[in-house]
């Protein structure tokens, strides 16, 4: 009974947010198909409003994939960082013209980047290589509106090619820097050499505990934690020796499952 009910709450889950764009309202590139995203036991809905507490580590998605045997680029982008902290004169090329977020002076942050996401002999779907850039959880300004922080799932085609070494994005400058996480547009990069299709997106809402409340709230967030349609979800991650997270993915009933361990370092 209770793994019938937790596959009821993904199916309401899907159907509710169908009938709604799952990027956030005006931004590009946009879909209304929705990948779940769960932060612990909290199934996220578009627009859901979380504290900093609950986005620390890396959450977990699915995704009923209709190509299981494609490979997906995924990214979390905050397209609300205010613009006023962002230099241009610091950026390399590849950040300029400053990326547009959303709304007025609003520029972006990339949080998380991981590519070569791929179906192995045995159905399940892992990543083959680190991170692009490792998970950073949600940071808004304090006083500031609460920023939105979008996930989208590419189709990887194989003409794809990881940020060359003189690029910000490359896995070597995004994260020894931060400022190299600024200004990554999503645009450009879905207009890229061996980028496909968005294939499914979903966000949440974010906002400093010291801000002020003037920005729209999301839904409540609740603590459910949907499974895969069509069966049971498992999450069963593989060791990791490593400095950061490392996603293990698996193919369950015909969906995609994402399960994370993240490693801190001291």
């Amino acid at each position: 009974m209770y793994s019938i009910t937790r596959t009821l709450e993904a199916a309401l889950l899907i159907a509710c947010a169908s009938s709604q764009t799952t990027t956030p309202p005006g931004s590009t590139p946009a879909t209304n198909n929705l990948l779940s995203v769960n932060y612990g036991f909290t199934a996220i809905t578009p627009g859901t409003r979380l504290e900093r507490t609950q986005t620390s580590t890396i959450p977990t998605f699915n995704y009923r994939a209709s190509s299981p045997e494609q490979t997906y680029t995924l990214l979390m982008i905050d397209l609300s960082i205010p613009a006023s902290r962002v230099d241009p004169s610091q950026l390399a090329p590849a950040q300029l013209p400053i990326a547009a977020g959303l709304g007025a002076n609003r520029t972006t942050r990339l949080h998380f980047w991981q590519a070569g996401l791929t179906f192995s002999a045995n159905g399940t779907l892992v990543n083959t290589t680190e991170p692009v850039a490792f998970y950073n959880g949600p940071m808004p300004p304090a006083g500031d509106i609460a920023h939105d922080y979008v996930f989208y799932l590419f189709q990887q085609e194989a003409a794809f090619a990881p940020p060359p070494p003189d690029s910000p994005f490359n896995v070597n400058n995004v994260n020894a820097a931060g400022i190299n996480r600024n200004s990554f547009s999503v645009q450009r990069f879905a207009d890229g050499e061996g980028v496909g299709d968005l294939v499914a997106a979903n966000y949440i809402q974010v906002q400093n505990p010291a801000a002020g409340s003037n920005g729209t709230a999301g839904p409540t967030a609740t603590s459910s934690m949907p499974s895969a349609t069509g069966g049971t979800a498992t999450l069963s991650p593989s060791p990791f020796t490593g400095s950061a997270e490392k996603l293990v993915v698996r193919w369950v009933l015909g969906s995609i499952v994402l399960g994370s361990v993240v490693l801190l370092l001291a």
